[in-house]
């Protein structure tokens, strides 16, 4: 942290954005018998001010207020069943009802599309654009029809879905004994210089982090450079 006065801390917003790329934003505490809490994320870093200047709403106006509010409940609705995300991974019951709420917003989210396009920053403000991304990446034929319109945002996703090497390495695939593996990856000797500019924490950091938030991770199944 630079002295004599640290930075403040990471925003709502920012933590929302770098925890949505796995589809999960559970609270950020240690689970039963897990390894000590993450080190503090370095806010000074390249990424972090990326990431920082894109989420920053100081200043900010937006041309669709009540859209904003709607994609912002829709988040909420979202998130408030993953809070255990990472320790039910494994119960069936709790996918199928998290599947069938993800059909519902869904559902509510192509309205919004048909209607207003795809929620930009401009429009929304960036918590209400993180907001309507939360809903997408949730759905894959909505993954499908923004991702055109949506190129400045990592398609791991997507590539993942249709068997190919993800980019920057945010998509992890969920075996039936609750633990997550690292999906494939191209060019990992480049992948923390394209997490870096796209706004997104070291690969240790967000393996930590997804740790601390309750998944269960095999880090054998990570690149090399990244393992213990």
């Amino acid at each position: 942290m630079r002295t004599p006065r640290a930075r403040p801390a990471l925003s709502l917003s920012t933590h929302l954005r770098l925890v949505l790329l796995v589809g999960l934003l559970a609270p950020s505490k240690q689970a039963a018998g897990q390894s000590p809490p993450c080190p503090p994320l370095d806010t000074t870093a390249a990424w972090a001010r990326t990431n920082r200047t894109w989420s920053n709403e100081s200043g900010l106006h937006w041309s669709n207020d009540s859209l904003r509010r709607a994609l912002l409940r829709l988040g909420e609705r979202d998130q408030a069943p993953r809070a255990e995300f990472g320790a039910r991974v494994a119960d069936t019951l709790y996918v199928r009802q998290l599947m069938r709420l993800d059909s519902t917003l869904a559902a509510e989210m192509v309205l919004i599309l048909d209607r207003f396009g795809l929620p930009t920053r401009s429009m929304v403000g960036p918590a209400g654009s993180d907001a309507a991304m939360l809903i997408i990446q949730h759905s894959w034929p909505l993954q499908e029809r923004v991702l055109a319109s949506a190129k400045a945002i990592p398609s791991d996703r997507v590539l993942v879905h249709q068997g190919k090497p993800q980019h920057f390495g945010t998509q992890f695939n969920a075996g039936p004994d609750g633990v997550f593996r690292f999906a494939a990856a191209s060019d990992t000797a480049g992948l923390e210089a394209r997490r870096s500019a796209a706004g997104m924490p070291p690969m240790r950091q967000y393996v930590c982090l997804l740790e601390e938030a309750g998944m269960r991770v095999d880090r054998a199944s990570l690149p090399p450079a990244f393992r213990p």
